[in-house]
C-alpha cells in the first residue's frame, strides 16, 4: 500500500514519505476510538428484545436520524478490503471522566496494544486485525481528544509521559489580592480570594500507562469531527443563559459535569497538556453542516461553521481561539453583525494548526451524526490550504479509505 500517488501536491515531501514507507505486503488495521455518550466499558450484552448490543462497535452504525439509518462507516471504510478493532471505553454522562483519566485514555491505551498484538477487540466481528498489519487510529468526536492527549504523551519528555490520572477535574490554585477603595484616611482595604482552575494533573493520581508502546509505529491518525479543542456548545452550556439552557434541554441534552472537560478555554484545551511533539501525525477532517430539520437549532450555540455540536475551528485543530468565525476555506474574516467583509486575516493552514504534526485532510459538508455513521455519503466539500486530494467527493469513511490504499 502507498499513499504517494494519491496526496495532494502541497504535502511536503517528508509527509509523502513516511506514507509512501508503509509495507505493500500489510494489510490495514483500523482501530476506532468512538465520542462521548456511550457505554463502551461494557463489551456485549443481550437486550430486552433478545438482540445482541455492543455499545462500541454499535456507534459506528446507529443513527440518531431517521434519514441515516442504516448506514454503517465500517463497511464504507472497508470498501477497498482490510481488517479493524475497536476501543470501548466508559464515555457515559455518568462517568464524567475527562480525555486524561485511566478509565478512558488508560483504556483506550491498554485496548489499542491489544489490537495490535493481535489478540483481537474482544467484539464479536470478522475481520479482526492481525499483529503483522499496518496501523491506523480514527477517532470522532471526544475521541479525537484522547488520541491528541495520548499521541502528545508518548513521546519522552513530554509533560504527561506514560501517564494517565485517576483525577476528575484540573488543579486549583487560590489567590488572594489585597483591595482598596477611597484614598487617604477614608481608605478601607480588604483581601479577596479566589479560587481558579489551571490546566495540570497532579501525579499523586498518576497510572503508569504504556502511551509510548500503543503509539509507536502507527502510521497515522484521522480524526473527524473531533472536539480537539473542544466546543463552545459546552462553554455555553456550563456558563450561558437559560435560552441556551433550553436549546440544550430540546436538542442535545447534556449536563456541565458531564462534559465540562470539553470546553474550549485554556484550562480544559488539550494542547495544553501535550508537549511539543506527537507521536503519530494527526490528519483532521472538519465537518460544516448543522443537523436535519429543527435539531439545526444546536448551531445556534455555535460560532461560525460547525457540524451541530462542536466548531469547525476545533475540529480541524486551528491554533487560536477555537470558536473563531471560520467560513468554509477555514480563513477567518472580520464581522459586523456577525457578517463577514473584507479579506482573510488569518488561515488554518498546516503552518497554523494548534499542535505540531497536525494536518488537513478535508473540510466536509456533513454533520457530527454522519460524520460517525457515514450516513451522507457523497457531501460536498471546500478546498482548503495543504488538504489532500485522496477520496474527493467521499465522507470521512471514503475519505480515509482512499488515502490508506
Amino acid at each position: 500500500m502507498t499513499l504517494c500517488k494519491r496526496l495532494g501536491a502541497s504535502l511536503s515531501l517528508a509527509l509523502a514519505g513516511l506514507f509512501a514507507s508503509v509495507s505493500a505486503a500489510a494489510d490495514n488495521c483500523y482501530i476506532l476510538v468512538h465520542g462521548h455518550g456511550t457505554e463502551g466499558h461494557i463489551k456485549q450484552r443481550t437486550n430486552s428484545q433478545g438482540k445482541l448490543e455492543q455499545p462500541a462497535l454499535d456507534y459506528w452504525s446507529e443513527a440518531f436520524f431517521d434519514k441515516y439509518n442504516g448506514s454503517n462507516f465500517i463497511e464504507q471504510l472497508r470498501i477497498n478490503g482490510g481488517n479493524y478493532g475497536v476501543v470501548g471505553y466508559n464515555s457515559t454522562d455518568e462517568g464524567e471522566m475527562p480525555y486524561w483519566h485511566d478509565g478512558t485514555a488508560g483504556e483506550i491505551a491498554r485496548q489499542i496494544i491489544d489490537i495490535r498484538s493481535g489478540k483481537g477487540d474482544g467484539y464479536q466481528h470478522e475481520n479482526q486485525c492481525k499483529a503483522d498489519d499496518t496501523f491506523w487510529v480514527i477517532a470522532h468526536s471526544q475521541g479525537a481528544a484522547q488520541m491528541m492527549y495520548l499521541s502528545g504523551n508518548a513521546v519522552p519528555g513530554s509533560p504527561y509521559y506514560n501517564r494517565a490520572y485517576n483525577q476528575f477535574d484540573s488543579n486549583t490554585i487560590t489567590e488572594s489580592n489585597k483591595v482598596c477603595t477611597g484614598r487617604w484616611f477614608w481608605k478601607r482595604c480588604k483581601t479577596e480570594t479566589k479560587t481558579r482552575n489551571v490546566a495540570g494533573l497532579d501525579d499523586r493520581y498518576a497510572v503508569e500507562v504504556d502511551f509510548d508502546k500503543a503509539m509507536n509505529g502507527i502510521a497515522a491518525i484521522f480524526t473527524t469531527g473531533g472536539a480537539i479543542t473542544g466546543t463552545e456548545f459546552v462553554d455555553r452550556l456550563c456558563n450561558g443563559s437559560w435560552i441556551e439552557s433550553v436549546v440544550n434541554d430540546l436538542f442535545i441534552g447534556r449536563e456541565c459535569s458531564a462534559v465540562r472537560y470539553l470546553q474550549t478555554n485554556d484550562v480544559y484545551s488539550v494542547r495544553n497538556y501535550v508537549g511539543t511533539n506527537l507521536a503519530s501525525p494527526v490528519y483532521t477532517i472538519g465537518g460544516y453542516a448543522g443537523f436535519p430539520g429543527v435539531a439545526t437549532a444546536s448551531s445556534i450555540l455555535l460560532a461560525g461553521e460547525d457540524d451541530g455540536y462542536i466548531n469547525l475551528a476545533s475540529q480541524m485543530n486551528c491554533s487560536g481561539s477555537a470558536k473563531r468565525n471560520l467560513y468554509s476555506d477555514l480563513k477567518e474574516y472580520k464581522t459586523f453583525l456577525g457578517i463577514a467583509y473584507g479579506s482573510a486575516i488569518f488561515s488554518c493552514d498546516n503552518d497554523h494548526k494548534g499542535t505540531a504534526r497536525s494536518y488537513n485532510l478535508a473540510s466536509l459538508y456533513t454533520d457530527h451524526d454522519a460524520q460517525r455513521n457515514g450516513g451522507i455519503m457523497s457531501p460536498d466539500y471546500t478546498g482548503i490550504p495543504n488538504g489532500l486530494n485522496c477520496g474527493i467527493g467521499k465522507n470521512s469513511a471514503g475519505r480515509i479509505a482512499a488515502c490508506t490504499q
